[in-house]
């Protein structure tokens, strides 16, 4: 695992590279999309769990923080929903030039999986398989202000004035599906109240505890089941 910045003088993000394991008779590669703040904390060993199961089997990996989180560059507030997905635009670029993939699978998970439906939508032929896990619904995301300072209300409006909610959200979907890749896999813990919710994409419902959700004071649990679906679905 190789660890190091990339992008633009101004905007430096940090990542996690994986190279594949496992022999391939073609080159695979994976971008993890996480989430932020408290979620991304609880999920941190989830997502690295996945990353090692999938460069096992034959996947070039990348993990990476958005501008103003984690290790990358940029102050905690100067990040919002259209410059995250710029920044999974340059990991995508990066995870190419290292892994020589002409195409990579996105997996997103809660805010990861509404920002990587806004990319997969403008850029189809760069991605080949898109798995959204628990995305936000558009309330979810139009509650929060992401841990980005708001000293005059209770949320950012440059996260909720943002085409994501309008367009990329849980709810919000059917309408937007024939713009994602065919190879489209939605993952939720529980149904949603309306059976159309997501249109024509599919669904699948798994058991697992929510791995974005505190259960012991330092980490939110690991769902093994879910992990090892994402794996032999992407394969």
């Amino acid at each position: 695992m190789t660890s190091f910045h990339f992008g633009s003088r101004q905007r430096r993000l940090f990542g996690y590279y994986e190279p594949a394991l496992a022999n391939s008779s073609r080159v695979r590669a994976v971008l993890l999309c996480h989430p932020i703040d408290n979620e991304q904390v609880f999920a941190y060993r989830t997502m690295r769990q996945l990353a090692a199961r999938l460069v096992r089997v034959g996947f070039h990996v990348l993990r990476f923080d958005y501008f103003g989180t984690g290790d990358s560059y940029g102050d905690t507030g100067e990040g919002d929903f259209a410059s995250w997905c710029e920044d999974i635009e340059t990991a995508i670029e990066e995870l190419k030039d290292i892994s020589g993939a002409t195409t990579v699978n996105l997996a997103g998970l809660r805010l990861g999986a509404n920002l990587s439906a806004r990319v997969a939508a403008h850029r189809p032929k760069e991605i080949s398989k898109l798995i959204l896990w628990e995305p936000l619904a558009a309330e979810e995301l139009s509650a929060s202000g992401f841990g980005c300072p708001a000293p005059q209300t209770d949320r950012n409006p440059r996260l909720i004035g943002s085409d994501i909610v309008e367009g990329f959200a849980r709810g919000a979907l059917p309408s937007k599906a024939a713009l994602l890749p065919p190879s489209t896999l939605v993952l939720l813990t529980t149904k949603p109240p309306s059976p159309t919710e997501f249109g024509s994409l599919a669904v699948e419902y798994v058991a697992d505890a929510s791995a974005w959700i505190e259960e012991r004071l330092d980490t939110g649990s690991i769902p093994t089941g879910t992990l090892q679906r994402i794996v032999d679905w992407l394969q």
